[in-house]
């Protein structure tokens, strides 16, 4: 689910200062399963070309996401987002964009990319927290 541009931007800001003034560098691992209530995801360079990794925040809060530009050759690499574990309905593959944001139904959100094996992965940052269950308000569509 897509969130008003307003509020992607508070979110960005607000998860950038809570990431930058934490420990948690950033997730670079080519996936894995993440439970810190908020943190970062960035793009993975080695030689696999799959990396799924798996948000699963406590019973009761929602994974937020926003991604803050998206510039991958579209051919060649993508990031797709899963509402729930990994196999889950997709929000579809994303390629390029700024401001993207999505909101989990549950409390697991799964962001998986890939690439073709003879392309340079390029680079991206996710950054996520988690959000109450009840907070569905103003700037969520």
């Amino acid at each position: 689910m897509r969130l008003s541009s307003t509020f992607t931007w508070a979110l960005l800001f607000s998860t950038a200062a809570l990431v930058s003034t934490a420990q948690n560098k950033g997730y670079s691992d080519c996936g894995g399963l993440l439970t810190d209530l908020s943190g970062r995801i960035s793009n993975y360079i080695g030689p696999k070309t799959v990396c799924v990794w798996t948000i699963q925040m406590t019973p009761g809060l929602h994974v937020a996401m926003a991604i803050p530009g998206l510039n991958l050759t579209c051919l060649k690499e993508y990031v797709e987002i899963q509402d729930g574990p990994p196999g889950s309905a997709s929000y579809g593959k994303i390629c390029e964009g700024l401001g993207l944001t999505f909101r989990s139904s549950s409390n697991i959100l799964t962001v998986k990319y890939t690439r073709k094996p003879d392309h340079p992965a390029s680079s991206f940052d996710v950054y996520y927290y988690g959000e109450p269950e009840g907070s569905r308000g103003q700037g969520h569509c």
